[in-house]
């Protein structure tokens, strides 16, 4: 059996949640520029959690050939 759907389905979803996190970084600078810098650090903080999984998914996939 190919796991090669199931790492390519963690990983899509983390591609979705981390373009999700910066679309609603952009649209929080667009509001109020003034706090670019503390929302470009949360946001780099929410894409590095959210790339975990996908990460995983991949290794996961070389792990059990």
């Amino acid at each position: 059996m190919s796991y090669l759907p199931f790492a390519l389905l963690g990983v899509i979803g983390s591609g979705i949640g981390i373009g999700l996190i910066g679309m609603g970084a952009m649209q929080a600078i667009g509001r109020n520029p003034s706090v670019s810098g503390d929302i470009n650090a949360k946001m780099l903080t929410a894409i590095a959690l959210c790339e975990v999984p996908g990460l995983l998914a991949f290794a996961a996939l070389f792990l059990t050939k």
